[in-house]
């Protein structure tokens, strides 16, 4: 197939733009705005909604936890950089310097909480002290609620968003984790582009983490690190493929190739960073993703038959 010229290529780079951006805001975000949720926990009233009474925008997301209320407070009571972490993406954290713990277990001397006491996501010695939640509201044993900045709210500025943790017992030996953001109007159209292209995704795929992490350091004793390091390490290849991609379309090369690719890898990338997939899986997701790109459009040359080989088949 001829390469079509540099204008078509553009026009299909930005039509395929649109269509990924089009199925991330019309599927994509309703879903992970209510991951996990039911219906009645989306419109249920919690601790911590009265920190933002008028609330612009909601996010409630949910997750079952196998084991009673009493054992999953010790884990959920600790959050925090100065405390447990978040047993998240701890090299994803640590890259941007958050210096959070390197080992999971119980700190007793790390879960109490008063009215005021700060959750700090970031170092008090770093970026001048401004990484951190206040706790506005506290129920022992039940829900931890804090008022936070949306991104690019002055630090001096009111509180314009909330963070709340829940537990929810509904039978003796299972528990519902709910987490609920909250944030207030009158941000600008750049502060809600930014907040719903950048920000919003990446807190839900830091915070699913957290969720399931909670969920395996309770009924399992342990969670996977390993593991999620080599998730990061699928997603950095994959966002690398989707970037080559494009590259590939705008200077025409394997034009039709890099098309598939694009939307294989923009594709992938969201179900690895979203769906979070067993590691074998995001493996060939990831594997799959790349060969798309690199792999050869015709036999190697060790593969072709010589000119005597041919001969004698002539």
């Amino acid at each position: 197939m001829p390469t079509p010229p540099f204008r078509t290529r553009f026009f299909a780079l930005s039509v395929s733009f649109a269509v990924v951006f089009a199925v991330f805001f019309g599927v994509v975000r309703p879903w992970y705005l209510t991951w996990g949720a039911t219906a009645e926990e989306q419109r249920r009233s919690l601790p911590g909604d009265r920190i933002i009474r008028n609330a612009a925008g909601q996010e409630t997301r949910a997750i079952t936890i196998h084991a009673p209320v009493d054992l999953v407070w010790p884990w959920l009571a600790q959050l925090g950089q100065d405390r447990g972490g978040f047993y998240s993406f701890d090299v994803l954290e640590n890259v941007v310097g958050c210096e959070m713990p390197r080992e999971d277990r119980l700190r007793s001397d790390r879960q109490t909480w008063q009215i005021g006491d700060k959750l700090w996501m970031y170092p008090p010695h770093k970026a001048g002290g401004i990484g951190f939640a206040t706790l506005r509201e506290y129920v022992p044993g039940r829900a931890l609620a804090f008022a936070t900045h949306v991104p690019g709210t002055a630090p001096t500025a009111p509180e314009d968003g909330s963070w709340s943790f829940i537990l929810d017992p509904i039978e003796p030996a299972t528990t519902r984790l709910i987490v609920r953001g909250r944030g207030a109007g009158g941000r600008s159209l750049l502060g809600v582009a930014f907040d719903r292209s950048i920000f919003e995704p990446v807190h839900f795929v830091m915070e699913r983490r957290t969720m399931t992490g909670i969920k395996e350091l309770v009924e399992e004793g342990e969670r996977n690190r390993t593991g999620n390091n080599i998730h990061v390490v699928l997603w950095t290849a994959t966002f690398a493929a989707f970037i080559a991609s494009s590259v590939m379309m705008l200077i025409g090369v394997r034009w039709t190739r890099s098309l598939v690719g694009f939307f294989v890898s923009a594709g992938f990338f969201q179900v690895l960073t979203f769906l979070q997939p067993p590691v074998l899986i995001g493996g060939a997701l990831t594997a799959l993703a790349i060969a798309v790109l690199v792999w050869p459009r015709s036999r190697p040359l060790w593969m072709a038959p010589t000119r005597r080989h041919a001969a004698l088949h002539s």
